[in-house]
């Protein structure tokens, strides 16, 4: 997959790319010292119609958004099945297995009948340990653990309206939500828990319908 270095982008067109990604856009317009330690992780990234962009069951450190184009998910993580879902511009990509520091769940292919993919990637290295902030600031960690939950919980519940009968359709309501004061270390904690425990119901509906 094509890599181009952020270097390359003027801060103009480099702000019209993120515009459609609110995690980014909020941090260049209130805290550009953490949009900056991001930008030194950061590339382009642009794969070939059909080039697989995230492979399941491998372990890499970067997560992505979609600028444009169309990603097909493959759940067994072969190109010759079924796909199961189609992904958007604007739809983070990899983020889930790196908040849980686990192998990537699912196969994801740049589209060859849509237009021409192109993402943005970061290496989640900066983030470190959870409580670590010497880098990462809790407010930045709380932005991107709350987009994985919610976007998580959203695609969960999309499966469970189209298989409402199967036993996993009523185990998202098992998943904790966070009661206690917000933009504190206590809610990153709970987060956590709800995101390891969405993606361990993310893996069993994956393997069901790649079944």
């Amino acid at each position: 997959m094509k890599s181009i270095p952020i270097s390359t982008y003027s801060p103009d067109t480099l702000e019209s790319l993120l515009s459609g990604i609110p995690f980014y856009k909020d941090l260049m317009f209130n805290d550009q010292e953490q949009m900056d330690i991001l930008k030194r992780h950061s590339c382009v990234y642009e794969p070939q119609p059909g080039e697989v962009v995230i492979e399941k069951g491998a372990e890499d450190r970067i997560f992505y958004f979609l600028l444009s184009g169309q990603l097909v998910v493959y759940p067994d993580g072969k190109k010759s099945k079924r796909a199961v879902n189609y992904l958007s511009a604007g739809q983070v990509l990899g983020a889930l297995a790196l908040l849980c520091n686990s192998p990537r769940t699912a196969t994801l292919v740049a589209d060859p009948k849509s237009a021409k993919a192109q993402l943005f990637g970061t290496d989640f290295s900066p983030f470190g340990e959870l409580t670590d902030f010497s880098q990462i600031k809790l407010s930045t960690k709380l932005a991107l653990w709350r987009m994985v939950t919610h976007n998580t919980r959203w695609k969960l519940g999309v499966y469970r309206m189209g298989n409402p009968d199967h036993p996993l359709a009523h185990a998202l309501q098992q998943v904790e939500t966070f009661k206690g004061e917000k933009d504190t270390v206590d809610e990153l904690q709970s987060l956590d828990r709800q995101v390891r425990a969405l993606t361990v119901l993310m893996q069993k509906w994956n393997d069901f319908l790649a079944s």
